[in-house]
């Protein structure tokens, strides 16, 4: 295969694939003789018609057509486009024991001449007005198929003493029921579709394989040569019998229009089947029709009589196809216009929506794959143009940073240059790569004309592929939501939405990637402690509610820490709060304020020198929750860029390598000589092993629990995420004992001894005021940790700090709830007491308007932390 490669590079190149064309061209362009009638077939020229009357400067016109012969009344087949008098050949035997039967191949179908000067249906009325005077016909019975009924209606208005009753199967009509119904729009698609299937495939050096041109371009000619708009106003002069045959699940001829046509004619029939628009090519529809067909042309109908009969099914009560709305309200052009605006926001949503709109008759077909077409093709554009005219600067955008790492971008650009076709319509079919790889092929890629080119053949793969898909299912799926909630907007809205989230599922599972991030978003229901907090803390809030009511204010539990601004409720300094606490257990840290990232560096060198401290050491925010913007910062490097990454004052403290961290909660009730410990949590940092063969992103998604957080440790890693760690090689993904942050919270009650109790008292009544919150604790040996030797205070939080032992994924929902209801009261009663001793709780607007000024300015997240 290999070698095979190498050859095929060698000899291909732009002057090759030249040579090939202009040879296809000229094998297409060889002259063919012109076909020779088969046994039951005939041929005779008559003059080239255009659409107001004979062309004497063209050339004759051969017409190919079958004759059953005989005595009897004359019937007239026209087949619909593409199409030739082989569509009635089961039919025609059926009508042949009883009428002289005519199927001719219209000029440009079939075997009759495919260049002609008009290929409308007003010209081809006129062909067949010929052929019957070069045959000797004075009148005849005419049945259309599909395009078939618009010669028809115009051989009635043109010479209508020679017609003795039309039938339509399937049948064009009104200007309404052609296409989008807009003359305009309908012909703007004809000259795009006439230039993707006539003129793009005389690019390609096919030689004569995608079929003959002439058949191409008669095919499109007769839909542009074609005007429907007279029609309307034919149908309703027609003064002939009329039996109208419709399939009622017509796919290219909407059902409704059959029921405008039978309103419109005064003296027509209407036979509605449980069939399509091809019934006519199998033998069971073919007899069909013909029951239908024979007893009209024995006894055609002298005056209206109104009649619908439906056969193969039971109509729905009233007559509810009558009355469907046109199919573009707001027009063509707007409704492509909101589909395409529709796929800058979610190109699945809209492509699922409008696959259903289809299925349901709303839109036609074109308008709604080209409208998505159009805004897919455009927002991927869009991507490249924003790397290309952007570039890096895009990086400063952090939601695009965390997913562009700096490695990531430049093997992207490079791959790109090489492979862009293929990386470009894997991409489109591979859901969560398209923006990293478009905007990164902007960025790096030399190429653009590939990007232009590769990415609209994969957009025009991509958008038929869903919309008709959806469409093809859509009718068993919408089924169920229409009976339990009707058919109207309310079962197709809830039957689109259901539809969004399982394409999703599908998409997420084509990767293994995606399959870990839709296992992990499934977990979560079940796994609580990953939970949004705001969900979380809803059954908890009618037990505050209560608690405030009980003890008459709800602000009463900022009275349990006196000393700490509104006890630690939120916006506290961290480093006013240590400096309360014993300094011999507490790690050394300092503040540097805010101001330039070069005078910022100064102070925090001077405060390291003065202590005798060496790097690393952790830089946090001195007014922050949850562990965010924390970084373990190793060389002065880092911190230049972390304080040039964070203008809010900033604590700088002193690293304590652990390796071990216990979050204790403590209490003690004011007038009590001694607090309490009431829950330990044992803290377990996210260790990652290396295997040798995947990347630290795929190693982080395989693992059951980490891939639970696999965005905050990303976005941390940044371009690390890319690398491959050796096998046993061992990476800490998380540097802050925060759960949101990525550590595994156990409950390290087993730890508490009486001496560490007592350590934990004596620490904290060195601040009398302080009375309910949590240390944050390092250690670097379990035994003297529990007995309270080896303390090395990194943190201490308020009122609103938790005991997150309840996070602990061993204990149950009930359990969690049952810790936090028991931590709340205890709050309310300490601050309860507070009041009593004559401390005045914060007004509950302070305590509203400072959590609305943490929310306002929060501590700021960088990739690294």
């Amino acid at each position: 295969m290999s070698r095979f490669k190498s050859i095929f590079k060698r000899f291909w190149s732009w002057k090759t694939y030249l040579v090939l064309v202009l040879l296809s061209a000229l094998v297409q362009s060889l002259p063919s003789a012109a076909p020779s009638p088969a046994a039951d077939e005939r041929m005779i020229e008559v003059a080239a018609q255009l659409d107001h009357g004979a062309s004497p400067s063209a050339a004759p016109v051969r017409l190919v057509y079958s004759d059953t012969g005989g005595d009897h009344d004359v019937v007239i087949l026209l087949h619909g486009s593409p199409g030739s008098a082989g569509n009635f050949d089961r039919l025609i035997p059926l009508l042949a024991s009883r009428y002289r039967v005519i199927a001719l191949d219209l000029p440009g179908f079939g075997d009759s001449s495919h260049w002609v000067p008009d290929y409308g249906i007003a010209a081809h009325a006129r062909y067949v007005l010929a052929l019957m005077d070069e045959l000797h016909i004075q009148r005849a019975h005419v049945m259309g198929f599909s395009m078939g009924s618009g010669v028809a209606l115009h051989m009635a208005e043109l010479a209508p003493q020679r017609i003795d009753s039309l039938t339509f199967y399937g049948g064009i009509g009104i200007q309404e029921g052609e296409g989008s119904g807009s003359y305009g729009f309908e012909h703007f698609k004809y000259a795009l579709g006439y230039g993707l299937l006539v003129v793009a495939p005389e690019a390609l050096p096919h030689f004569g394989l995608l079929g003959p041109r002439s058949r191409r371009h008669a095919f499109m000619r007769n839909f542009w040569d074609t005007d429907q708009r007279p029609l309307r106003s034919m149908i309703e002069r027609l003064d002939k019998p009329l039996l109208i045959l419709h399939g009622r699940d017509d796919p290219l001829v909407p059902l409704w229009v059959a029921f405008e046509h039978h309103r419109l004619s005064p003296r027509s029939r209407l036979v509605v089947y449980d069939a399509s628009h091809f019934m006519l090519f199998g033998e069971a529809g073919a007899q069909r029709i013909a029951d239908a067909v024979l007893p009209f042309l024995a006894h055609p109908l002298h005056e209206a009589d109104g009649l619908v009969r439906y056969i193969g099914f039971v109509p729905p009560g009233k007559p509810w196809l009558e009355s469907l709305p046109p199919k573009h309200v707001a027009g063509p052009w707007t409704t492509m216009g909101l589909l395409a605006a529709g796929t800058l926001v979610s190109e699945d949503l809209t492509c699922i929506t409008t696959g259903m709109l289809l299925r349901a008759g709303r839109i036609d077909w074109f308008v709604g794959i080209f409208g998505c077409f159009c805004g897919i093709y455009f927002g991927d554009l869009c991507l490249w143009s924003m790397g290309r005219i952007f570039g890096r600067r895009l990086l400063r955008w952090r939601w695009l940073a965390r997913r562009l790492p700096e490695a990531r971008l430049q093997r992207m650009g490079h791959w790109f240059d090489r492979h862009a076709g293929k990386a470009i319509i894997a991409s489109r079919f591979m859901p969560g790569t398209r923006l990293a790889f478009y905007i990164s092929s902007g960025m790096l890629g030399r190429k653009p004309w590939r990007f232009v080119f590769w990415s609209f053949i994969a957009a025009l793969s991509w958008t038929p592929i869903v919309v008709l898909l959806v469409a093809w299912l859509g009718e068993s799926f919408v089924r169920p939501f229409e009976k339990f909630l009707g058919g109207g907007w309310i079962g197709l809205l809830a039957a689109i939405v259901v539809g969004y989230l399982l394409v999703r599922v599908v998409e997420q599972s084509l990767t293994a990637i995606g399959r870990a991030r839709l296992r992990a978003k499934v977990s979560r229901l079940w796994r609580w402690e990953f939970w949004p907090m705001g969900l979380f803390y809803v059954p908890v809030l009618p037990w505050i509610a209560l608690l405030a009511v009980r003890y008459r204010s709800l602000a009463v539990i900022s009275a349990a820490n006196p000393a700490i601004p509104l006890g630690g409720f939120v916006g506290e300094s961290k480093l006013d709060i240590l400096a309360r606490l014993p300094a011999e257990h507490v790690l050394f840290a300092c503040r540097i304020e805010g101001g330039e990232p070069a005078v910022r560096f100064d102070a925090l060198r001077q405060h390291m020198l003065e202590q005798g401290l060496d790097y690393p050491i952790v830089l946090k925010p001195d007014v922050g929750e949850r562990g965010a913007g924390v970084r373990l910062v190793q060389s002065p490097a880092d911190a230049q860029a972390y304080f040039a990454a964070h203008a809010e004052p900033v604590l700088a403290q002193q690293f304590h390598p652990g390796p071990y961290e216990a979050g204790i909660f403590y209490y003690r009730i004011p007038g009590e000589t001694r607090g309490r410990i009431f829950a330990v949590t044992d803290k377990h940092f996210p260790l990652l092993s290396g295997d040798g063969r995947h990347t630290i992103e795929e190693l982080i998604w395989r693992h059951p629990r980490y891939r639970m957080q696999a965005g905050t440790f990303l976005a941390r890693l940044g371009d690390q995420a890319e690398r491959v760690p050796a096998a046993g090689q061992t990476l800490r993904l998380a540097m802050a004992g925060n759960h949101c942050q990525g550590t595994l919270f156990r409950d390290g009650m087993h730890l508490v001894t009486p001496e560490l109790e007592a350590a934990i008292d004596a620490i904290a009544r060195h601040d009398p005021d302080f009375h309910f919150g949590r240390f944050d604790v390092r250690y670097s040996d379990p035994a003297r940790f529990q007995q309270g030797l080896d303390l090395a205070i990194i943190e201490l939080n308020g009122i609103t700090s938790e005991a997150t032992s309840l996070y602990d994924p061993n204990h149950s929902l009930l359990s969690a709830y049952r810790t936090l209801y028991r931590q709340w009261a205890l709050l309310f009663r300490i601050g309860a007491l507070n009041r009593r001793r004559g401390h005045q709780p914060a007004k509950l607007r302070d305590l509203w308007r400072a959590l609305r000024q943490h929310r306002r300015n929060p501590p700021v997240t960088t990739l690294a932390d």
